[in-house]
C-alpha cells in the first residue's frame, strides 16, 4: 500500500507513559471532514495531554498544517493506531506529463430547406423536386404536407437550385 489512514479526531493513539495507555485524538480541523470526524493534523491534541509533532504527511496540508495518519507519533512518544477505513494518505507524489490543450476546431455546418407554395401562397404538398449543390451532389425527394423539401446540409455556405423531378 503506498498510502496510510488518515487520523481523525476519536481514532486511538497508544501512549508509552505509564497510566496513560490508549487514548482518542481529541482535536481537528474545524472544517475538513474525513468519514465524519475532523481530520487530525500536526499540533493536534490526544486525551493524554500530547501533541502530534512527528511521523506527519508534510506534502497533504489541512488549514496549513500537516495531517497526521497511523503511525504518526505524538509528544509523548505515543503511536496513532487507528485511522480512516476510507481516505488513505500517502507521501508519493506522480507527476503526471503534460498534455498542451489542443484547439478547438467547430466545423461549421450550414443547412437549408425550401418551401414550394402555389399561387395562392398555399403549401405544394407532394412535389417531386431534386436539390442540386454547386458541386453536382443530388437531393431527391417529395414535399410534405405543409410543402416542405427534406433538409440539405453542407460545410460551406453554397447556393442551392431546386428543380421538378420525375425520377422519384
Amino acid at each position: 500500500m503506498s498510502g496510510k489512514p488518515a487520523a481523525r479526531a476519536t481514532d486511538p493513539t497508544a501512549c508509552p507513559i505509564p497510566g496513560h495507555g490508549v487514548n482518542p485524538i481529541v482535536s481537528g480541523s474545524p472544517d475538513v471532514i474525513f468519514d465524519g470526524l475532523p481530520v487530525a493534523r500536526e499540533g493536534d491534541q490526544t486525551a493524554c495531554g500530547a501533541t502530534l509533532t512527528g511521523n506527519l504527511i508534510s506534502n497533504v496540508l489541512v488549514n496549513g498544517r500537516p495531517v497526521a495518519t497511523t503511525d504518526s507519533l505524538g509528544s509523548h512518544g505515543n503511536v496513532v493506531i487507528g485511522g480512516s477505513g476510507t481516505v488513505i494518505i500517502g507521501t508519493t507524489v506522480t507527476v503526471a506529463e503534460f498534455t498542451p490543450i489542443v484547439p478547438l476546431t467547430i466545423q461549421q455546418s450550414y443547412n437549408e430547406q425550401f418551401e414550394l407554395l402555389d399561387a395562392e401562397g398555399e403549401p405544394v404538398p407532394g412535389f417531386s423536386y431534386k436539390i442540386v449543390t454547386p458541386g453536382g451532389k443530388i437531393y431527391r425527394g417529395v414535399t410534405d404536407s405543409n410543402g416542405l423539401t427534406q433538409r440539405v446540409f453542407t460545410s460551406a455556405s453554397e447556393l442551392l437550385r431546386i428543380e421538378p423531378d420525375d425520377v422519384v
